[in-house]
């Protein structure tokens, strides 16, 4: 048998939810794009940008450190330039300036085999920055982060303690 993430399909009270947009980001300031509580997972995640130090960070405080923080010079420069089934992948870097000009357009996917569980107590914060690097004064990031939200907590337990009752399945012979 799989996770949970395998049952999803068979459970009420979760359904995908989308959020995307588009930030302007400058050295030094933080652009948070997100700030929700979120009972569910990250399923998937993307971003482009126009500058090579454009960083992206997932953070769920009170934990100390970042689910995900990470800019496409960095992804670049360690080689995620291949699907590696467990972090951000760079699709496309064009960044031919390097190092005296950080600005050209890159594109990084998120991309998990299970998604990333979210703790249902805190809330979660997506943030755009421009790290020490940029020549930039600012730069565009376009993102998309697709989360599986459960929306309905005790609807959601209860198919999932139905679904291991056996007097509860429906008959398939």
């Amino acid at each position: 048998m799989g996770s949970i993430i395998d049952l999803l399909a068979l459970l009420d009270g979760w359904d995908y939810r989308e959020i995307s947009g588009t930030a302007i980001v400058q050295p030094n300031v933080i652009n948070e794009v997100f700030v929700e509580k979120v009972i569910g997972w990250v399923v998937f995640a993307v971003y482009d940008a126009t500058d090579a130090f454009a960083n992206i960070n997932v953070s769920m405080p009170p934990e100390t450190f970042p689910v995900v923080a990470t800019n496409l010079a960095d992804l670049a420069g360690v080689g995620l330039t291949i699907p590696l089934s467990t972090s951000m992948i760079l699709t496309a870097f064009n960044f031919t300036g390097l190092p005296s000009d950080s600005s050209g357009f890159g594109n990084a996917v998120f991309n998990l085999p299970y998604p990333l569980p979210l703790k249902k107590e805190n809330t979660v914060h997506i943030s755009f920055t421009l790290d020490p690097g940029t020549t930039q004064t600012s730069a565009i990031v376009n993102y998309v982060v697709v989360f599986a939200q459960i929306y309905r907590p005790k609807e959601f337990q209860q198919s999932l303690k139905d679904l291991f009752n056996p007097k509860k399945l429906p008959a398939i012979f």
